[in-house]
């Protein structure tokens, strides 16, 4: 996914953020975000580096928390040579020379600068050597947003006190300054779910953001794919296993619980479309009850009648709040307030601890969570070291 910088801060090498535009709004992206992506693996090409050669990465070395290149002992293919050496990662490219690393004797033996956004120079190591040098950007096999809320929520794992220490010095007014922020949040994702209205109409578009949202947690990109590229009644002919294997290689199922797998979540939508294939104008009727309904009776009717009982309550919930609520709102129905207080869905522990540091009692609210994530999203860009915990 590609953004528009708003700003650059200059930090250490590995603390270096920018602060980029989404379709959902601003979010911070580090250094650490990419290289966390690059030891996973999950990055191997092929990838035209700026010289016009092929690269393909065999191995990515050894993570380097110290001095000196990212990662070292690395191996890649260019042009089809193995080549053995160092990896360098930046979020640009100019981070080369800013860092010193053009008369640094420990970037001697770098033979690939990985970079994560568009805009590429030669560069040189202290030997006159000239690494090749790869955008990162287009080869993502995830989608940039949601890795850099992954990378967040990981640093501050176990950490609940400081995410609510960020929280208080980022609002005074507490409830207000998250209703706001969550509310910013709705009006991005409105936003976003109108253009892919007009892009491909309500019901295309209710298919593919429904499918997007499943793939929440490292696979939306392949599931957004499927979605484009399959309506509802082609993937029920090519079955559930071609389905699955077509993105073979791009699935992202390290760290997964056996509910996120993405084959299970396939399963389930393609379920969903077998027992209801109206659903969406179901989905669509059932939105115009919302006014003159409790919500908690809404909500059951939705999970139970709607989604045929296929959905666990929590998945259901998220789903509602990244894709249908957004792909409802219009004039004649006015979800703001319905997607504040509608359940958060799934939601780290640590955020469910600090709103009780927080003081936050009762339930979880969905204006809650997302006023809590939109802090941690854009807190990368000015933290501050230290583990603050609230009492």
């Amino acid at each position: 996914m590609a953004g528009k910088k708003i700003h650059a801060y200059p930090m250490s090498t590995s603390e270096r953020v920018e602060e980029i535009d989404g379709p959902y709004g601003p979010f911070a992206i580090g250094e650490r975000a990419i290289q966390r992506l690059w030891a996973s693996g999950e990055v191997r090409g092929p990838m035209a580096a700026a010289s016009g050669a092929k690269i393909e990465i065999l191995n990515q070395g050894d993570w380097n928390r110290g001095a000196g290149p990212d990662f070292l002992g690395a191996e890649i293919l260019v042009d089809g040579r193995r080549v053995r050496g160092d990896i360098e990662i930046h979020l640009r490219c100019a981070d080369w020379h800013a860092h010193g690393h053009e008369s640094d004797p420990n970037f001697t033996n770098v033979i690939l600068h990985a970079v994560l956004l568009p805009g590429t120079k030669d560069v040189t190591t202290a030997s006159g050597h000239r690494p090749e040098t790869i955008v990162l950007l287009p080869h993502l096999p995830r989608d940039l947003e949601d890795l850099a809320e992954e990378d967040a929520l990981l640093e501050l794992r176990g950490r609940a006190g400081e995410v609510a220490r960020r929280v208080l010095a980022a609002e005074s007014h507490l409830a207000l300054g998250l209703k706001r922020r969550a509310l910013e949040r709705f009006r991005a994702k409105t936003k976003h779910a109108r253009t892919r209205i007009r892009e491909v109409g309500w019901d295309a578009a209710c298919h593919e953001l429904f499918v997007e949202s499943l793939g929440l947690g490292g696979n939306r990109a392949p599931m957004s794919e499927l979605a484009r590229t399959h309506s509802p009644e082609q993937m029920l002919v090519l079955g559930l296993d071609t389905l699955y294997m077509e993105k073979c290689g791009r699935w992202r199922l390290r760290g997964l619980r056996p509910a996120g797998h993405p084959y299970r979540r396939l399963a389930q939508y393609m379920e969903l479309n077998r027992r209801r294939p109206d659903w969406r104008r179901h989905l669509r009727a059932w939105a115009l009850t919302l006014k003159t309904n409790p919500l908690p009776s809404c909500r059951r009717r939705l999970i139970d009648e709607t989604f045929c009982c296929i959905l666990p309550d929590g998945r259901a919930d998220t789903l509602c709040i990244n894709a249908l609520f957004p792909l409802l709102q219009e004039t004649k129905i006015t979800l703001d307030r319905t997607w504040l207080e509608w359940p958060p869905g799934n939601h780290p522990d640590d955020i469910q601890e600090a709103r009780a540091l927080l003081g936050l009692q009762g339930s979880a609210r969905n204006w809650e969570v997302q006023g809590i994530l939109d802090v941690l999203r854009r807190s990368q860009a000015n933290a501050t070291p230290g583990n603050s915990v609230i009492s």
